[in-house]
């Protein structure tokens, strides 16, 4: 009889540990094991989405039940509301332009059936500051027209101008210089008319007289 009982309470005791053994993965509930934004961490505004990873997937066919909202500095929600859903992975779009604090809160089923949530915070920088605007390059000048031998140059021109008008100027110099001498020529040539028929006159008046 006592070796009985030993045996039944043996038989129940190893019945009790593997049920125990069992059942407790599937009773604990799954972890957030990081997240990208790390939490409390500063990040560029170039950023465009937050990811969260769990030490297992989460419940197939409750996907409907997770969320991630990522909300901004003033509060608004920035995040795309859709959630990708990649093995123990969860990503959203967010735009994280605007510098400031983020706060994402999320919501997922365990793989034990039970809803777990949690949220967290990080910074942004903002986005980063347009590049500037390119220097833009001057364009090369058309080739200086070089004038033919046949077209004389300005310079050339007004010389030549100058040269002519400088020959009209002695020529025409010439004339009034010697006006004097003909009009005194013209003088002599009358008065010597002049006393020449004064003395013919004179001449043919004489006789009458004697």
């Amino acid at each position: 009889m006592p070796f009985r009982a030993f045996l039944a309470t043996a038989a129940s005791a190893v019945a009790l540990a593997f049920v125990l053994v069992t059942a407790a993965p599937a009773s604990a509930h799954d972890v957030l094991a990081s997240t990208a934004p790390a939490a409390d961490t500063t990040v560029g505004g170039d950023l465009d989405q937050v990811a969260l990873t769990f030490s297992e997937p989460p419940l197939a066919g409750l996907e409907s039940g997770i969320v991630v909202s990522v909300t901004g500095p003033d509060g608004a929600e920035v995040g795309a509301g859709s959630v990708d859903v990649d093995g123990s992975t969860l990503r959203t779009a967010a735009d994280l332009t605007a510098a400031g604090s983020y706060t994402v809160t999320w919501r997922s089923v365990s793989v034990d059936g039970h809803p777990i949530s949690g949220s967290y915070r990080f910074t942004s920088t903002g986005a980063p500051a347009p590049a500037p605007a390119p220097t833009p390059t001057p364009t090369a000048t058309g080739p200086t027209q070089t004038p033919s031998a046949g077209t004389p140059t300005p310079s050339a021109t007004a010389g030549a101008g100058a040269g002519a008008g400088a020959t009209s100027a002695t020529a025409g110099s010439s004339g009034p210089g010697a006006t004097p001498w003909v009009l005194g020529g013209i003088a002599i040539v009358v008065a010597a008319a002049l006393v020449a028929v004064l003395l013919v006159a004179r001449r043919r008046t004489t006789p009458d007289d004697d």
